[in-house]
């Protein structure tokens, strides 16, 4: 029988996968290591062992009965609005989150996409979800602190919830084991880290092992919406198995 790929099928072991020339994890270093196991050399496990895992993510949901009440009219065209405050607010919180602390004033990352998707909630309804940085692992409720936040910038906002969902980041890391601690980068992204990522090879993508290889936002150039990470595994596929692979631009079959 063909095998066929399912969402809810979990994969712990290599011999989990159908037999295939090449396999791409879009996993952490660690799901990486507990599922190659010894076809992975020590070395190369070592250095996947050592790396390190960034901040986690406290995450809000919520549906609104109307948009955000900003004082600046300019966020009410934003389909994403980063809410700090003065840059030596950004800069402490994050630097207190660094050493393991929860800032009262966090600086919010905040998604407004129901203002330009009307899909998204029903008529005369708003959705909105936002999220903060707090030490990897937390279980620490940040709701109030980001209310707090967003109503110094849009006063009224509290009196516009109709529910609200909250996710911490042991949450996450429940959720997605790939988050590690809540983090949502797939790891550090510092100078140390940044092209180092998920070892030190001239080739971060391809493992020792010719058939693995690692195409996740562990990766260079880490977390984001671009893509890049995959692009950049499936030219080293490519490089290492120019013979086996081919690119098509015509249509696959029905």
């Amino acid at each position: 029988m063909r095998w066929r790929p399912s969402c809810v099928r979990s994969v712990r072991h290599l011999s989990d996968l159908p037999p295939s020339r090449v396999v791409l994890f879009d996993l952490a270093p660690r799901q990486v290591l507990a599922i190659c196991g010894d076809a992975l050399p020590s070395g190369y496990r070592h250095q996947l062992r050592r790396f390190r895992y960034g901040m986690g993510a406290f995450k809000v949901d919520y549906a609104l009965d109307g948009p955000v009440p900003w004082t600046a009219p300019d966020c009410l065209r934003a389909g994403t609005v980063h809410l700090g405050g003065t840059i030596e607010e950004i800069a402490a919180s994050e630097r207190a989150i660094a050493r393991g602390g929860h800032p009262d004033r966090p600086y919010v990352l905040i998604a407004q996409q129901s203002l330009f998707d009307d899909s998204r909630a029903p008529a005369g309804r708003h959705t909105l979800w936002t999220y903060c940085h707090v030490p990897n692992g937390s279980t620490v409720d940040m709701t109030g602190q980001i209310e707090n936040q967003i109503e110094r910038f849009a006063p009224g906002f509290r009196d516009r919830v109709l529910a609200r969902r909250v996710t911490t980041a042991h949450d996450l890391d429940t959720y997605n084991p790939n988050y590690i601690g809540g983090d949502i980068n797939g790891g550090r992204q510092d100078i140390r880290q940044l092209f180092t990522r998920p070892a030190l090879r001239f080739d971060p993508y391809a493992t020792p092992n010719p058939r693995l290889f690692i195409c996740s936002s562990s990766t260079p150039p880490g977390g984001g919406v671009h893509g890049l990470c995959g692009y950049f595994a499936a030219s080293s596929v490519l490089r290492r198995w120019p013979a086996s692979v081919s690119l098509s631009h015509e249509p696959h079959p029905t």
